[in-house]
């Protein structure tokens, strides 16, 4: 999926004759658009069951001339579904932890979008269903098949196992060792988590502990400049 800032709403790709199913953030809808972003249809999830709301979406897109025989709800990796048991929690209560939520993807997006053009090969900024984060990916090596050898991620990620809030990552990864540890320096803001995993984090907390929107701006944005110059670096030496 891809966040739009303007009308807070996580967009699928499109499908035919443009149209995309998104989930407006504010109302927590289901918005069916066309590809002007218009509205064309719209469902509330709200005290409904999974599978109800899924029957009614396909039902809605069938009548716009959407071919659904392919559209199915098993993905290729585990999602939790046990919240959705039951129906939809009431969107009353979450209105303001959902107004939280909009500000940080807004953030991650501008963000990602700023850092995204450092490399030359890189992923559009995406919402990555697996993990739920907003980021992109750089492809900066490929082996003599033209297969991709060596790649740096960054974006925002919701909580996880690792880091027990929300927080901004670097990532690398290589066909090669993937070992920095040595050749790490420690960074002005965030901190690296080698060698438990090959990345940096920058916790949502140290953020937050800046008083202002520019300074957490200004911490975020070192955090981006400085790890990405040093695996940039690591990379130049291990291709020597």
């Amino acid at each position: 999926m891809q966040y739009i800032p303007k009308k807070q709403i996580f967009l699928g790709s499109q499908l035919a004759r443009g149209i995309c199913v998104g989930l407006q953030l504010h109302q927590l809808k289901l918005q069916i658009l066309d590809e002007n972003l218009s509205l064309l249809s719209e469902i509330s999830p709200v005290g409904r069951s999974f599978e109800t709301s899924f029957f009614e979406l396909k039902t809605e897109l069938e009548k716009l001339g959407v071919d659904v025989s392919q559209l199915k709800t098993k993905q290729p990796y585990q999602l939790n579904m046990d919240l959705l048991k039951d129906g939809f929690c009431s969107h009353v209560h979450l209105a303001e932890m959902v107004d939280e939520s909009i500000r940080y993807r807004h953030n991650a997006e501008l963000v990602m979008k700023e850092f995204a053009p450092t490399f030359s090969t890189v992923e559009p900024v995406r919402i990555w269903p697996h993990h739920f984060d907003t980021g992109t990916f750089a492809t900066l090596v490929q082996n003599k098949k033209g297969e991709t050898s060596k790649t740096i991620g960054l974006g925002w990620a919701i909580p996880d196992s690792m880091v027990e809030e929300p927080y901004f990552y670097l990532s690398f990864s290589s066909k090669k060792s993937n070992d920095l540890s040595d050749e790490l320096k420690e960074l002005p803001e965030g901190k690296w988590m080698t060698p438990d995993w090959n990345g940096a984090v920058l916790p949502l907390s140290e953020i937050l502990s800046q008083s202002t929107a520019n300074q957490q701006y200004a911490g975020v944005k070192s955090f981006l400049k400085n790890g990405i110059d040093q695996l940039l670096k690591h990379i130049q030496l291990d291709n020597q």
